[in-house]
Formats: structure tokens, sequence, C-alpha cells
């Protein structure tokens, strides 16, 4: 969880996931070419995205084309996030009923 909260912490791989899920899988030369940064710091971002396991890879002659891991996103953040909502609102009900230093 760690690892794709950390790949998630930066605002351009933020951007890129949007862009996946947006369109689908995509071709990196579209990425590059949306985002206007060379290819090796793309290729960087994208390799975070892909550790984090937030990223399917497929390679069509020299380019690479990406698309989300659907499941890796409703199993890790989203699931943990809905907990955590879960729970705040629990024990914000709970906090309620509990007087102030007794």
């Amino acid at each position: 969880m760690d690892e794709i909260f950390k790949a998630l912490g930066d605002p351009t791989r933020l951007r890129i996931v949007q862009m996946l899920a947006h369109n689908g899988e995509t071709c990196v030369c579209k990425i590059v070419d949306e985002f206007e940064m060379n290819q090796p710091a793309i290729s960087h971002h994208m390799a975070k995205l892909k550790q984090a396991g937030l990223l399917n890879a497929r390679k069509d002659g020299q380019w690479i084309h990406y698309s989300l891991k659907v499941d890796a996103l409703r199993d890790g953040p989203l699931a943990f996030l809905s907990e955590i909502a879960s729970l705040a609102e629990m024990s914000a009900g709970a906090a309620r009923d509990v007087p102030c230093c007794e």
C-alpha cells in the first residue's frame, strides 16, 4: 500500500493515471506527447507506477502500451480509503456520546 500511495503522491503520475483511466490502453508515445516531457522522464514515472503494481504493460514493436490495473486500485487504495472513511464515521458518532475530560 505504501508503494501505491508514494507512486500516486506525484502530480505527474496522478495525471498519467487519470489519462489512462479516461483513454484506456495508451502508447507511451501518446503519453510523452500529452505531457510534453522527454521519453526518459515519462519512462521513470511509468516505472514507478508499474513498480507499485498499478499498470499493465504490453510491448508492440518498439513501443510499450500501458493500461491501469483496475483491480489493484479497487482492492488497494480505494478499499483502504473506504475502510478509513467508514471507521471515521463510526468513531465520529461514538465520540459525540462520550463526555470530554471527565
